[in-house]
Formats: C-alpha cells, sequence, structure tokens
C-alpha cells in the first residue's frame, strides 16, 4: 500500500522549517521593551499659605494638603492651621526616581463661616533618590 502526497502539501511540508526559523527569528530580533523608572519613597514638607490664591478673605487658613506623583497619592493636615501660613508634613509618597516629574499639589483653604476651597500648584520634580526630604513652599 503506498501513501500518496499531493504536490501542494509536499510544498507546504517543506516550507515549514523554513517558516519557523522565520518566525523564531523575528521574535529573537523583537526590541526590548522600555523599562519604566524605579519608584521609591521621598517625604515633602514645608510652608504654605492661602494667600495668594484667595486674596479675599483675608482670613482663609491652609487646613490640608494632598500630593499627587502619579505613582501615588497622600495628603497630611497642616500642622497650624489658625494661621494664613502653616507648615505641614512630613507627607512620604511614591514617586519616579532619577526622572522626570510632575508633582500635584492641592491645598485646602478654610475660611470661618465659609466653605472649604482648593487651589493647585503643579511643581516639577527631577533626580529624587530614596528616602530624600523635599521642602516646598507653596503659595
Amino acid at each position: 500500500m503506498s501513501t500518496r502526497v499531493f504536490r501542494r502539501n509536499r510544498t507546504l511540508t517543506a516550507m515549514a522549517p523554513m517558516v519557523t526559523a522565520v518566525l523564531a527569528g523575528g521574535l529573537l530580533m523583537a526590541a526590548p521593551a522600555s523599562a519604566a523608572p524605579p519608584v521609591g519613597t521621598v517625604s515633602f514638607s514645608g510652608k504654605v499659605t492661602c494667600k495668594s490664591a484667595f486674596p479675599a478673605p483675608n482670613n482663609s487658613v491652609p487646613t490640608r494638603v494632598s500630593l499627587d506623583s502619579d505613582e501615588d497619592d497622600a495628603s497630611g493636615p497642616t500642622n497650624n492651621p489658625t494661621n494664613r501660613r502653616a507648615t505641614f508634613g512630613p507627607i512620604s509618597l511614591d514617586v519616579p526616581l532619577d526622572s522626570k516629574f510632575s508633582l500635584t499639589v492641592d491645598v485646602t483653604c478654610k475660611a470661618p463661616g465659609k466653605k472649604a476651597q482648593q487651589f493647585t500648584r503643579t511643581i516639577a520634580q527631577d533626580s529624587l533618590t530614596e528616602g530624600d526630604t523635599v521642602p516646598l513652599n507653596i503659595k
């Protein structure tokens, strides 16, 4: 008994090892995916005032600071929320290390008898390392 192989099937059978080699070679030659910058914890602290953001009423005081690095977000109360200028922090936050990124800072201000308001500042950061303490003065 003989097995009959048609001409078209012989061609496909002969090409299979070449197609496999080309596909494997293409996978080996593919460019590696770009690596994301490493992430680490950095602390932020400083002084904040509502005066420039809300000139009226003049008795608006900062009560809370929120930070966002696109990797993490964190917030904390101000240390002296009865004065127009207060300190905050340290607030620890995971951030991209050794690269540029934008830190978004939201400050909550409150005047007696008024609804709390927020203002936002975006601050460029660059070349931070794990464990850094970064001073921020926000107006």
